[in-house]
């Protein structure tokens, strides 16, 4: 009776053992911090797939169709038409001036509108950085620089614009610029700007009433960014 009994206490003292091994090794796996998943950056081959389809632009615009009527993998340069300086960033999408020393690898940008009426016109464009940081460095750039424009003139064509509330929203910069002494039904242009991973979006619409056009399109294309993880 005596050995039956040491025998079952010493089984009972192995199995309490195995126990106490498994709760120790559970409690070190829940002890464990939770990696949090970081996005691969995006590379050059992708940036043209970011770009709205004339379809989803032309929904996004509010007119049955949209056509492309450029395609551009360089930044264009207006600088030279444009005053003062500082607002050529409100005025239009993928300045090279804009980007100039900004450390930028490589952009795609499309120009659609509505036909010959031009009564609707769409840039939109994406920057791909080398990495988040240096694309996060652009945008807080973007921030603190797009309020020093009030107002601006074309100066080859003579238009003058007004620039409106500048706003961040949620990871996005706006503003819409009106322009003065427009004909009938009036023109103005939606700027939009969003940073995800390691790109900037870059968005320019023009209407006679463009709301918050930019911003929808912005939004479209910084999702198709998010979907490339």
């Amino acid at each position: 009776m005596r050995r039956k009994t040491v025998a079952i206490l010493g089984i009972c003292i192995l199995v309490t053992g195995c126990a106490d091994t498994i709760s120790s090794a559970d409690a070190a796996g829940s002890a464990r911090p939770t990696r949090t998943m970081i996005p691969r950056p995006l590379v050059e081959r992708e940036l043209s797939e970011l770009l709205l389809s004339p379809e989803r632009a032309a929904a996004e615009m509010g007119v049955p169709a949209m056509t492309v009527i450029e395609s551009q993998t360089t930044m264009s340069d207006h600088s030279a038409i444009m005053e003062p300086p500082e607002c050529l960033a409100i005025d239009g999408a993928a300045e090279l001036s804009v980007y100039a020393d900004t450390g930028y690898r490589a952009e795609r940008d499309q120009s659609l509108n509505d036909g010959e009426g031009w009564k609707h016109y769409l840039k939109q464009s994406v920057v791909l950085f080398p990495y988040q940081e240096k694309a996060g460095e652009f945008f807080d750039a973007s921030v603190r620089q797009w309020p020093a424009c009030h107002r601006y003139t074309h100066t080859q064509s003579g238009s003058q614009w007004t620039v409106g509330e500048i706003t961040v929203d949620g990871g996005m910069l706006s503003t819409v610029a009106m322009q003065q002494d427009a004909a009938a039904p009036g023109w103005g242009c939606g700027r939009a700007l969003a940073r995800r991973n390691n790109v900037i979006v870059d968005v320019n619409t023009c209407s006679a009433e463009p709301g918050d056009s930019a911003v929808r399109i912005a939004r479209q294309i910084t999702a198709n960014v998010d979907a490339q993880w």
